[in-house]
């Protein structure tokens, strides 16, 4: 079943549930962005209810199409979840009573009345992003060393660099316009900035802190000339601290 045809009897199932009040959603789900969906795109949607009903329809979830075609759900924070079809079509959702809503890419598909809008996340200053990476990079790596390679690994990977990805963003135009992810400095990166993606793919593909050396590395090379905001003093700080080369 597509994309299209579980959109559609989520519709459905929303029109049919008592207490639902709006189906909204979002990303590649939406219409405005429904050209960037693929084979590995999911449905991205947010259900309202109202207070009479809120409880029980965020504990059931009686609106998602097709019940016996479900392999597996899962909750994930107080209000989300996600759904796994036989086919491997994923939905990610969050059910209940109304919460604001700051992703520009909200759509609604079914009433809206109580869906509160506010303001998306600002862009995060590039100045700071670098600050953190460093600072995320030299806590990884200490962890690494003290033989804690799982948590270490993912300040490195996750942590680290989703700061130095923001960094990019601030600093280097992109190579071709897109719609970046307000919320995930990583997302779609791999198209705004196709070197520097790949390159920035390729070091984390390494053993944790031959990764992080790799993304500190890139820093200095990529962020570092030409730039007043970057902080020399400090990186030069992490490589000695680390016995590290300083660039």
């Amino acid at each position: 079943m597509s994309l299209e045809e579980y959109l559609e009897e989520l519709v459905a199932g929303c029109r049919e549930t008592e207490g639902v009040t709006t189906l909204a959603v979002f990303g590649s789900t939406g219409s405005a962005q429904a050209t960037r969906r693929d084979e590995w795109s999911d449905l991205d949607f947010a259900v309202f209810v109202g207070p009479e009903r809120a409880d029980a329809v965020a504990a059931d979830w009686p609106f998602l199409p097709r019940p016996d075609d479900l392999v597996l759900t899962a909750r994930e924070y107080d209000s989300g979840g996600v759904a796994l079809y036989g086919d491997g079509t994923v939905l990610e959702f969050g059910a209940g009573r109304p919460w604001d809503i700051s992703d520009p890419s909200c759509e609604v598909l079914l009433g809206g009345d109580d869906l509160r809008r506010v303001a998306a996340p600002s862009a995060r200053p590039p100045e700071n992003a670098v600050r953190l990476f460093l600072v995320k990079l030299l806590i990884g790596v200490g962890r690494v060393r003290r033989g804690e390679v799982l948590a270490g690994g993912v300040h490195i990977r996750c942590h680290a660099l989703a700061a130095l990805a923001d960094a990019v963003r601030g600093r280097i135009s992109p190579n071709q316009a897109e719609d970046a992810n307000v919320f995930d400095p990583l997302r779609r990166l791999e198209v705004s900035y196709p070197r520097l993606g790949a390159r920035l793919a390729s070091a984390v593909e390494l053993p944790a802190e031959p990764a992080a050396l790799a993304l500190f590395r890139f820093a200095r090379a990529e962020l570092e000339p030409g730039w007043a905001g970057f902080p020399s003093l400090a990186a030069e700080v992490v490589a000695r601290r680390l016995a590290w080369p300083s660039a």
